[in-house]
């Protein structure tokens, strides 16, 4: 009896450590379907503006997520997903319109970045 209890703890453990991982407290209706984004009317995420490298204004890292600081928008929240291998240095944000990394000084003086709960950017 002992034997097969262990072995169905050695079979449920990897499934119950796989849903703790996935599991992001967010509901993630909300967050693929931007049903109360700042921005509704994003039908699409950026895929991977780093390609091969992250350019002189990122550092490269195992798992940056999806919901980098911008011009526009600092998120509060984000899914625990990977997304992009870079992330922006110190003092820079991506802009996404260039698709890069710039000094959030150098941001449009006409955008006030807004702090809101979520704004997912990356795939």
């Amino acid at each position: 009896m002992m034997v097969w209890f262990n072995s169905l703890c050695f079979l449920l453990l990897p499934a119950l450590l796989m849903d703790s991982v996935m599991t992001t407290g967010i509901d993630e209706d909300h967050i693929l379907n931007h049903d109360v984004d700042p921005d509704p009317g994003r039908m699409k995420y950026i895929w991977n503006p780093f390609s091969g490298f992250c350019g002189e204004n990122a550092t490269m890292v195992r798992c940056a997520g999806v919901c980098p600081e911008t011009c526009a928008f600092k998120s509060l929240k984000c899914p625990k997903y990977c997304g992009v291998n870079c992330v922006c240095k110190p003092d820079y944000v991506f802009n996404e319109n260039l698709q890069l990394c710039i000094l959030k000084t150098d941001c449009p003086l006409d955008i006030k970045q807004l702090v809101v709960e979520t704004h997912r950017v990356f795939q």
